[in-house]
C-alpha cells in the first residue's frame, strides 16, 4: 500500500484513476492543479505523484521542476492526452527527462497499475 497524490484538473479522470488506485489498496490524495498539488507536497509525505502535464494555474513541469529540487522526492508518474494547443507527445519530450515514467490518455486500468507497481518497486 502506498500514498498516492493524484494531480489532474478533469474530475472524471482524478475519480476514475483514483478508484482504481484505491481498489488495489493504494491511499490516494487528489489535487485539481499543480497549485493545489504543490501546497500537498510542501505539507505531506507521498510515496508516488501521478501528475497531468497539462493544466490551468501551474501545470504538470511546474510541479516536475519543485519535485526535482526536493531532498527526497517521491516518484512521479506523468500522464497527459495533450491539449488544444499542445500534443502528448510534446508534453511527454519535457516531461522524460524529469519524470520517471510516462503514460498517455487514454489507458486502461491494468496499464495504469503495471506503471504504479513498477515504480513503487523501484522506490522500494
Amino acid at each position: 500500500m502506498a500514498k498516492i497524490l493524484l494531480i489532474d484538473d478533469m474530475k472524471g479522470v482524478r475519480r476514475t484513476v483514483s478508484a482504481v488506485l484505491k481498489r488495489a489498496g493504494h491511499i490516494v490524495t487528489e489535487a485539481d492543479d499543480g497549485d493545489a498539488g504543490l501546497h500537498l507536497l510542501k505539507c505531506e509525505r507521498f510515496d508516488l505523484v501521478i501528475t497531468d502535464m497539462l493544466m490551468p494555474k501551474l501545470d504538470g513541469i511546474e510541479v516536475l521542476l519543485f519535485l526535482e529540487q526536493q531532498p527526497d522526492r517521491p516518484r512521479v508518474l506523468a500522464i497527459s492526452g495533450g491539449g488544444s494547443q499542445v500534443s502528448a507527445d510534446e508534453a511527454f519530450m519535457l516531461a522524460r527527462s524529469k519524470a520517471d515514467a510516462t503514460l498517455a490518455k487514454p489507458f486502461d486500468n491494468s496499464e495504469l497499475l503495471a506503471a504504479v507497481d513498477k515504480l513503487l518497486k523501484v522506490a522500494a
